[in-house]
């Protein structure tokens, strides 16, 4: 013999239950508050209500018995965390966030150990996975930084560039007259090897299947020298045998050679080979800045070498002419597209100051 129902409606709140009906906003809120409706009216069986509103006949005596305990305000989502992520308040959160930024926890189970350990938080694996997500925490490759890098020269550097760069000009002529009539042009350099040594890479394959590509260890390369335009109008590239001052000259010779008229600006590292005005043979409307020392991420072309060795890898070369042959096609894409420099540039802090 089945149980008797009971009264739903105790605290006698059904013409409350109708009036907020015809006002609540699609979500489930409005799905409880019809369905305590249907079951007020008595005209359904349990079952039948649950069918209408696609639930399990479990969830909809769940809300039931919530609106005999509590009236409406059952029907409504607690305000108050629960579950275990209302143990991860104030300092523990904190501390963790600045882990996190930090790149602490090479595993889920370091984040585990670490609550544990620090603030006594006992979660399972799969709620620590679960809280990470939460957090917005990913797992992210790992990029080296050298232990002489200093944030606040870097820092430093991304606030002050324009003042830099007047320095630097008002340095190199000695009378702002001589470059404040010229048409400024800044750039940001680099260079990098690239060779006949195999450069393998992730690529899509088939389940099951195990990809090979051929490949042979060959020591031939040549250096590729880059500089990209602030404001996304021009590029210049140089390729050569090594990666000397008598290749750094050549290649600022380039840059000053395909526009003599304009004052250029460039940027690159404090590599030992990268020279200053007093070299002999140093261009006379070019003026060098240096980046902060170990500090690759302020320079844009980095990131250019990394979409080139994308274009490059997972192939083998006949030669080192064959290389250079589809680097050339690859760049050429960037030397006639200054959206695809502009996208290496960005609109941060690198244009703000140039625009300064």
């Amino acid at each position: 013999m089945a149980r008797k129902r009971q009264k739903l409606d105790q605290h006698n709140q059904s013409a409350e239950v109708h009036r907020r009906l015809k006002t609540e906003p699609s979500g489930v809120v409005r799905e409880r508050l019809l369905a305590v409706s249907l079951g007020i009216k008595g005209e359904l069986t349990l079952g039948e209500i649950a069918d209408n509103l696609n639930r399990s006949r479990a969830t909809i005596q769940t809300w039931f018995d919530n609106y005999r305990d509590k009236g409406i305000e059952g029907l409504y989502p607690s305000k108050s965390p629960r579950g275990f992520a209302s143990a991860l308040q104030g300092r523990a959160r904190k501390e963790l966030m600045v882990k996190l930024s930090k790149g602490s926890f090479r595993r889920a189970e370091d984040a585990q150990q670490w609550l544990e350990r620090r603030h006594g938080i006992k979660f399972s694996l799969g709620h620590t996975r679960h809280l990470l997500g939460k957090l917005e925490a990913r797992l992210k490759v790992v990029r080296p930084r050298h232990p002489n890098s200093s944030e606040k020269k870097r820092e430093e550097f991304r606030t002050q560039l324009a003042r830099k760069m007047f320095h630097a000009l008002k340095s190199r002529h000695g009378s702002c007259t001589q470059w404040k009539r010229r048409k400024l042009r800044i750039w940001i350099a680099d260079e990098a090897r690239f060779g006949l040594q195999p450069n393998l890479k992730r690529a899509w394959a088939s389940r099951a299947i195990r990809i090979h590509k051929s490949s042979r260890i060959r020591y031939q390369w040549r250096y590729f020298w880059g500089a990209v335009e602030v404001d996304g109008t021009g590029s210049e590239y140089l390729y050569t045998e090594g990666a000397n001052t008598e290749f750094s000259v050549k290649f600022l010779e380039q840059i000053s050679r395909n526009d003599p008229s304009s004052e250029h600006v460039v940027i690159w590292d404090g590599a030992g080979f990268h020279p200053d005005h007093k070299h002999e043979g140093f261009p006379s409307n070019v003026t060098v800045l240096r980046q902060p020392p170990y500090s690759p991420e302020l320079n844009c072309v980095e990131k250019l070498w990394d979409q080139l060795r994308d274009g490059l890898c997972n192939r083998n070369w006949n030669g080192i002419d064959q290389l250079l042959e589809q680097a050339t096609r690859w760049l050429r894409g960037f030397w006639r597209s200054p959206s695809k420099i502009r996208s290496l540039v960005g609109e941060g802090w690198l244009l703000h100051q140039s625009n300064a």
